[in-house]
C-alpha cells in the first residue's frame, strides 16, 4: 500500500518548492513513515500537482523486503529461489562409430557364418589340334565363423518413473545410452575383437589380418612404406580403398602430404557413397581416424582395407525385449546376434609398432 503525504504550508514562492524538499525530505519520510507504520510513501506535491519522489530516488538507502537471500540456505540454492536444471544431457563419452557405419550389414543364417573359398584355379592349358587335354583342377574351401552375442539390459525403478516426470523421461534416457553402447561395442570388436583371449567376442581386423603385417618397430611411416601396403594388397588380389588409424598417426600422415602438396582435399562424395569429416586420401583410398584404434606407446596401428571382403554378418540386428521383474521396477534387454567377417584377410594389410 502507498500513502500520499503533503507537506508544509502553502508557499508564496514556487520555484524552489521542490529544492526546499528535497533537502529536509529525508525527515520528513522517517516521521511519515512511522505515523503510517512503515508503508511506503509517496510525496504529491499539491502546488505542483507533481509527484517529486522519483527525483529524489536514490538519495536514501533503501533495504529491499526481499532480495536473493531472503529465507536462507534450501537443499539447493536459497528457500525463495529455485534450481532450473537443463534436461539435456551433456554425454561426455560419445565416440564415433565410422565402420559400424561404412560396413554393410549382411543377413546370414544358422549359429555360424560358412562361406567358400575359391582359393586356387587350374588354369588353362595351350594345346594342339586333338591333342589330350588334361583336367584343370581348381580348389575351394571351407570356412565358417561363429555368431557371437551382445546384450545391454536396463532396469528403471517406478519411483525414478514417478519422480521425473514432466522433466525427463529415465526410460528413453537410459535406452539411449544402452543403444549407443550397443554400437559402441560393435565397433571396438569390429577393430580390438580377440576370441582367443574372450571367448564370447569375435575375432576383430587386429587379430584377423594375419598374412600381411609390418612391424614398424616404434618409428612412423613414410609416404614410400604406405605405398607399399598398397603393392603387397595388390599382389594378393587386393585393392585398399579404406586405411584406419588413430588421430596421432593420422595428422603425422597428413603431414608429409602437406610438405609435397599444398591442399590435402577431403575425398569425393563418390569414394565410399559420403565423405567423412578430417579424411584424406592417398592413392584412391580413404584414410579416417577411429577412437577405438590403439594409442599408447609404440602400439599405434594402421589398417589397410580392401572392403569388398569385409562385412557384418546378422543373425538377428538390435532387438528391443522386455523382461520380467518381481520387484518395482521396469527391466528390458537390448541384444544382437552378429560376427564382423573378413572373407579375404590376405588382400588387407597391417602396420604395427608405430610411434
Amino acid at each position: 500500500m502507498m500513502s500520499k503525504a503533503i507537506f508544509g504550508s502553502r508557499p508564496a514562492d514556487f520555484s524552489n518548492v521542490d529544492k526546499v524538499f528535497e533537502n529536509s525530505f529525508a525527515g520528513a519520510l522517517k516521521v511519515c513513515e512511522d505515523e503510517f507504520n512503515g508503508q511506503s510513501v509517496e510525496y504529491y506535491n499539491p502546488w505542483t500537482k507533481n509527484n517529486k519522489l522519483s527525483m529524489i530516488k536514490g538519495k536514501f538507502i533503501e533495504k529491499a523486503s526481499i532480495d536473493s537471500q531472503t529465507g536462507g540456505a534450501g537443499t539447493a540454492g536459497t528457500a525463495l529461489v529455485p534450481v532450473y536444471v537443463d534436461s539435456n544431457i551433456v554425454d561426455r563419452t560419445i565416440k564415433e562409430t565410422p565402420l559400424r557405419n561404412i560396413l554393410p550389414r549382411r543377413a546370414i543364417k544358422g549359429l555360424t557364418y560358412d562361406y567358400i573359398p575359391l582359393t586356387s584355379k587350374g588354369g588353362a592349358v595351350w594345346a594342339a589340334e586333338n591333342a589330350a587335354v588334361a583336367d584343370q583342377v581348381d580348389v575351394y574351401d571351407r570356412v565358417s565363423v561363429a555368431v557371437k552375442f551382445l546384450y545391454a539390459k536396463g532396469r528403471i525403478s517406478g519411483p525414478a518413473i514417478a519422480g521425473m516426470r514432466g522433466f525427463i523421461d529415465p526410460s528413453q534416457l537410459d535406452l539411449t545410452v544402452k543403444s549407443t553402447s550397443i554400437m559402441e561395442a560393435e565397433e571396438d570388436a569390429i577393430i580390438n575383437g580377440d576370441a582367443s583371449t574372450y571367448p564370447e567376442e569375435p575375432n576383430g581386423l587386429i587379430v584377423s589380418i594375419t598374412t600381411n603385417t609390418t612391424n614398424m618397430s616404434g618409428t612412423q611411416p613414410t609416404i614410400a612404406q604406405i605405398r607399399a601396403e598398397f603393392a603387397t594388397a595388390y599382389s594378393n588380389n587386393g585393392n585398399i580403398n579404406l586405411v584406419v588409424t588413430d588421430k596421432v598417426t593420422h595428422n603425422y600422415v597428413k603431414g608429409l602430404l602437406l610438405d609435397i602438396q599444398r591442399n590435402v582435399e577431403n575425398p569425393s562424395m563418390a569414394t565410399l557413397g559420403f565423405g567423412i569429416p578430417g579424411a584424406f586420401e592417398i592413392d584412391q583410398a580413404m584414410f579416417i581416424t577411429d577412437k577405438f584404434m590403439p594409442t599408447t606407446g609404440s602400439g599405434k596401428r594402421m589398417l589397410f582395407l580392401d572392403t569388398r571382403y569385409i562385412f557384418m554378418g546378422v543373425l538377428l540386428d538390435m532387438t528391443y525385449e522386455e523382461k520380467a521383474s518381481e520387484n518395482d521396477s521396469y527391466v528390458y534387454m537390448l541384444k544382437e546376434y552378429l560376427t564382423p567377417v573378413i572373407t579375404h584377410q590376405a588382400a588387407c594389410t597391417q602396420m604395427y609398432g608405430i610411434l
